[in-house]
Order: C-alpha cells, then sequence, then structure tokens
C-alpha cells in the first residue's frame, strides 16, 4: 500500500493514526492523574523529539512507506534505525546524526514509555563515541561577561534625569542581560521568561530571581539573588530604560524590545552572540553561559566546584527539599559574586 508523498520532515498531520494519538496522550497536561513524559518536559526540548519523529517518519516514506501502516513498535528495529542513522549521514556530520538519533531515542520514550530502550540508547551513545570532537572557540569565562556587559552600560550613557533614545535603551538593556548571565547563568528558556512579580521580586529591599518548579527544567525551585554590584544598574532599568521602550502597558516582561513588547525566545540569543561575536571574538549564546560559569569555577576555585553544580540548578539526587533548594541557589548565587568581586579587586590592585 502506498503511503504519503515522500518528505525528509512528515507533517503531524499525515503521521499515521496511531502516532498521533500516542503523541497527543503523552504530550497532554489536562490530565492531573497522567503520567505522561512529554508534558513534564521543557517546551524546547519537547519539540526538538516532535521533529525528530517526524524527520524519522520522512525518511519511511523515501524508503519504506508500507512501514507506517504496522505500529510504531514494529518499526523502530535495530536494522532500522542503523539504516536511519546511515541516512542521515548523506547530509550531516557524524555527530549531528549522534545528536539526531539522541533526540529520536528522546522521541521513543515519550511514544512507547513501557518499552526498554537500552540498545537504542547505546546505539547513540557509540555515535556520540565515533564522532569527531566539535571544535569550539576561545574558551569564555563569566568574568569576561560580565565584563562585557558593563562595558555596554557605560556605553549607553544612560542615566538619571536625562532623555533617552531608543539604541541607548536597547543596549543598556542588552549589556544588563549579559551582565546578569554572568552571575546568574539561568537556562536559556527562563532567562527570557521572567516576568516581574513573578520570577523578579523584591524581599526586604533584596531582588531575587524564582523560577517555579514546574518552569524549571529539573523540576524543582530555582531562586537566586541578584548581587549588590547589578541592583543599581537593574533599578535604572526598571525606571528609566524599560519605561522607555514599553509600549503594551500590561507587559510584564522583564526584557522589552525595540518594538516595546516582551523581547521574544528566539531574540535573547541573538543579543548575547552578536556582542560577544564583535568584542570578545567568540560566538556566545545563553547557554554558553552556563559553560563559562562552570569553567570560570574550575578555572578560579577548582576546589570549590560543587558551587558550579548549584549555580547551574543541576538536579541533586535525593534533594527534595524546597528550602534546602532555595538555600542552596541563593548562597551559590552570592558565592559567584563574591568571586567575582575578588578577582576585580585583584585586577585593580
Amino acid at each position: 500500500m502506498a503511503g504519503p508523498p515522500a518528505k525528509l520532515h512528515l507533517p503531524f498531520d499525515q503521521w499515521p493514526e496511531t502516532d498521533r494519538r500516542l503523541w497527543a496522550s503523552a504530550t497532554a497536561e489536562d490530565d492531573p492523574f497522567a503520567d505522561a513524559l512529554g508534558a513534564r518536559l521543557a517546551k524546547t526540548t519537547l519539540k526538538s523529539r516532535w521533529m525528530a519523529w517526524r524527520r524519522f517518519l520522512g525518511f519511511l516514506t523515501i524508503m519504506e512507506p508500507d512501514v507506517l501502516q504496522v505500529a510504531p513498535l514494529q518499526r523502530v528495529t535495530v536494522d532500522r534505525v542503523r539504516k536511519y542513522a546511515r541516512h542521515l549521514g548523506e547530509t550531516n556530520t557524524p555527530y549531528s546524526v549522534a545528536c539526531q538519533v539522541d533526540a529520536f531515542y528522546g522521541a521513543v520514550r515519550i511514544l512507547l514509555p513501557k518499552q526498554e530502550w537500552t540498545w537504542l540508547r547505546h546505539l547513540k551513545k557509540r555515535l556520540f563515541a565515533a564522532a569527531p570532537p566539535v571544535r569550539r572557540g576561545p574558551v569564555v569565562t563569566s568574568m569576561q561577561l560580565l565584563e562585557l556587559g558593563l562595558e555596554l552600560i557605560a556605553e549607553s550613557k544612560v542615566a538619571q534625569g536625562l532623555p533617552v533614545a531608543l539604541d541607548p535603551a536597547v543596549k543598556y538593556r542588552d549589556g544588563l542581560m549579559i551582565a546578569l548571565l554572568a552571575y546568574i547563568p539561568l537556562r536559556h528558556k527562563n532567562f527570557a521568561a521572567i516576568e516581574i512579580g513573578r520570577d523578579l521580586v523584591e524581599e526586604d529591599e533584596k531582588w531575587f530571581l524564582v523560577i517555579a518548579p514546574e518552569e524549571s527544567k529539573t523540576k524543582v525551585p530555582i531562586d537566586f539573588e541578584i548581587p549588590d554590584e547589578m541592583v543599581a544598574h537593574l533599578a535604572t532599568y526598571l525606571q528609566i530604560v524599560r519605561p522607555r521602550l514599553l509600549r503594551q502597558p500590561r507587559c510584564k516582561a522583564l526584557w522589552i524590545s525595540a518594538k516595546g513588547g516582551a523581547l521574544s525566545y528566539s531574540a535573547v540569543g541573538p543579543v548575547v552572540t552578536r556582542h560577544t561575536t564583535e568584542r570578545l571574538g567568540a560566538r556566545v549564546t545563553p547557554h554558553d553561559a552556563r559553560d563559562a560559569a562552570a569553567t570560570f569555577w574550575a578555572i578560579m576555585a577548582p576546589g570549590q566546584i560543587g558551587v558550579a553544580r548549584d549555580l547551574l540548578a543541576h538536579a541533586r539526587l535525593g534533594t527534595t527539599n524546597k528550602y534546602y533548594n532555595r538555600a542552596k541557589g541563593i548562597e551559590a548565587s552570592r558565592q559567584q559574586a563574591r568571586l567575582i568581586a575578588k578577582i576585580r579587586r585583584n585586577k585593580e590592585d
């Protein structure tokens, strides 16, 4: 029986009915009794796995269209996945193939969570092991990001009592974003979605970034303190820069675009990469800011590398107490601020 027209990515409305039903069930968020893996994943992760399954179905429409008529479990065989990996290798680097098979493995676990997929996990690990290492640019640390952010803030010349033009306001915003990422390297999704009053809160004359557990990748609350050095810059942004950019009075987003609304997830990355490429000679993404924090501690205080774990809000086995999580996050952000301050003082001496 002929399948749908061959496409590299098979659109969702052309998926076999069983696949569509399984995906909808696995990603449902409105059933409080469901234990759907897809419903617990970050939207970006879920999308990458959805795209991976689309790509696999596209491969089948080209190579074995009749297989689309059988159950998903029967389609995912060792031999077929190996052929799929070779097919991907015709147009992708070995490392990219490994990444795509990794996403495919994630998609399979969403669609068929009760099955044992050890063989597929081992296969994708072997692909990563066999792929040549990815060449990376110069090593960038949190200190470099902070200095870049403060440099942009200073160059904007934004000050109390002076009118603010659009371009300086945008430069100030960009500088504050990069400087805050140096101190508090949140995940891209959480950083882009910060809202005033929900995630950015003031308590006892101190400012905190508080991410609810349902919004964090590890499903534990994240709570960081804005360092003292950044409080004045944050206040200037909230009192002068953000109102200059804002055109939608009801918008609660911290980061405002030049068009007056919330700065989108897809726009946050280019803000960071543009300035780091121009000033540091390295294309740094918001995710790379997390690597920069780990590198910073590995170089400056290797004996305290555990601080990086808490700063990056990595999951800790056996940690369930929300107050413990909050204390660890706040203390990690304070230690990050103290180490940065110490190094900056030494550079000035």
